[in-house]
């Protein structure tokens, strides 16, 4: 019982080390305030999820970042993270545009 109590408790650790809530500054959206809320995969391969508020809404974004090629895909997008969940990930990878978005996720999600 105490391996099994010591293991979760593990668990619970390493899922909440690798989940956020940190503010992301975007010069090129300045008008929202965007946050990193997960970072995920093993390097080169990462996941970030990410809000992003203004004043039209709030919308989640799941990406796949292949850092070796600096190449990017949605996996989810919405207004909640269900709907994020729910949504149809992009067949393929794109270049990260610089200055994009999607760039300033990807200098966080693989330098870690």
């Amino acid at each position: 019982m105490r391996r099994l109590t010591l293991g979760v408790a593990l668990l619970a650790c390493s899922v909440i080390a690798h989940a956020y809530d940190w503010p992301l500054t975007i010069p090129s959206d300045a008008q929202a305030q965007h946050y990193i809320l997960e970072i995920g995969g093993t390097w080169p391969g990462r996941t970030a999820i990410t809000r992003r508020t203004s004043a039209s809404g709030t919308h989640y974004a799941k990406r796949f970042y292949d850092c070796l090629n600096h190449t990017v895909k949605f996996l989810g997008a919405g207004a909640t993270l269900d709907a994020m969940a729910q949504s149809k990930p992009d067949e393929d990878m794109a270049p990260v545009a610089p200055g994009s978005v999607a760039d300033y996720v990807e200098r966080e999600a693989c330098k870690r």
